[in-house]
C-alpha cells in the first residue's frame, strides 16, 4: 500500500543533448546509454544528437539509430561549428521541460543524478561539478591527458576570477528548466557557452545545487575541444565577454543567485 505521506519521486520531462564530430565509434553506444540513463529517471524524454560536421559515418549511423527509436532526434550542422553553437541550437530544439547536456564520449558520470531530480522541487538548476580537483596534483584526472588538464584548469580559473562566480565548476553537466535558458540572450559560440548560461542565470537570481560529478576519460576516438583554434576563440569569447557585461556594464543586472552542495 502506498504510503500518502512519502513524496512520489520527482521524474521530470527531460531532454538530453549531444554533439558529434567524427563519433561513429562512439555513437550507437551513446545512444544506447542515454536510453538506459533517461528511461531511468523520465516518463517522457527525448535525445537529440547534433551531427557537427562529421566526414566520418556519423549521420548515416544516427539516421538508422533514429529509424526505429521515435525519441532521438537528428539534426546536421551546414559545417562544424563548436560546442557552444551545438548548445544553443539543442536549447532552441528542446522540446521537454528540462535539458541537460552529455558529451557523446561519455565524460562524465552523470549517475550521479539519479538520487537528487528530487532536488529540482527545491533548486532551479542541479551543477553538476569536479570538487576538490583543481590542483596540478589532480590534472590528468580532471581530463584525458595532462595539456587538457592544465587547459581545463586555465580556462577555469579565468572565468572564476575575471567573473567573481563562486562555482566549483563552470565544464560540467547543467540541469535546467528550458524556459529558462531560452529567455536568455547567449552571445558565445565556443565552449563558453555553458559557462554563459550558468552565469546569466546566476546574476537573474537562480537557486543551483552543486553535484558531484566525476570526469571520465575519453576510450575511443578522438576529442577535439582543446585544438588551439577552439582554445583561442574560447579565451577571446571569455576576455570580450568580461570587458563588455561587467567594464562597460553591458550586463548591468547582475543580482546573486544562490548555490548550495549536495550533503552540505
Amino acid at each position: 500500500m502506498t504510503d500518502p505521506q512519502k513524496p512520489v519521486a520527482f521524474r521530470p520531462s527531460l531532454s538530453m543533448l549531444g554533439w558529434a564530430l567524427n563519433e561513429e565509434e562512439n555513437l550507437a553506444e551513446y545512444v544506447s546509454r542515454a536510453e538506459t540513463f533517461l528511461r531511468s529517471v523520465s516518463d517522457d524524454y527525448e535525445l537529440i544528437v547534433i551531427d557537427d560536421g562529421s566526414s566520418d559515418r556519423t549521420w548515416a549511423l544516427g539516421g538508422q539509430l533514429q529509424a526505429t527509436r521515435p525519441w532521438l532526434t537528428m539534426l546536421k550542422n551546414d559545417r562544424n561549428r563548436g560546442p557552444g553553437y551545438c548548445y544553443r541550437r539543442g536549447i532552441g530544439a528542446a522540446s521537454k521541460e528540462y535539458f541537460m547536456a552529455q558529451t557523446v564520449d561519455w565524460a562524465y558520470d552523470i549517475d550521479a543524478f539519479r538520487p537528487v531530480f528530487d532536488q529540482l522541487r527545491q533548486h532551479d538548476i542541479l551543477q553538476g561539478v569536479r570538487l576538490g580537483e583543481f590542483s596540478f596534483s589532480v590534472l590528468r584526472r580532471r581530463s584525458d591527458s595532462l595539456y587538457k588538464g592544465i587547459v581545463s584548469l586555465t580556462n577555469y580559473a579565468l572565468i572564476r576570477v575575471l567573473f567573481q562566480l563562486p562555482f566549483a565548476d563552470f565544464q560540467n553537466v547543467t540541469v535546467c528548466p528550458t524556459r529558462l535558458a531560452r529567455a536568455l540572450r547567449l552571445e558565445s559560440e565556443g565552449s563558453f557557452t555553458n559557462p554563459e548560461v550558468m552565469m546569466k542565470l546566476y546574476w537573474g537570481g537562480a537557486s543551483f545545487l552543486q553535484v558531484p560529478v566525476t570526469f571520465q576519460k575519453r576510450g575511443r576516438g578522438k576529442g577535439t575541444g582543446t585544438r588551439v583554434g577552439a582554445i583561442v576563440k574560447s579565451v577571446s569569447e571569455i576576455c570580450v565577454s568580461w570587458f563588455r557585461w561587467v567594464v562597460l556594464g553591458g550586463y548591468p543586472n547582475r543580482r546573486r543567485g544562490t548555490i548550495a552542495s549536495l550533503h552540505e
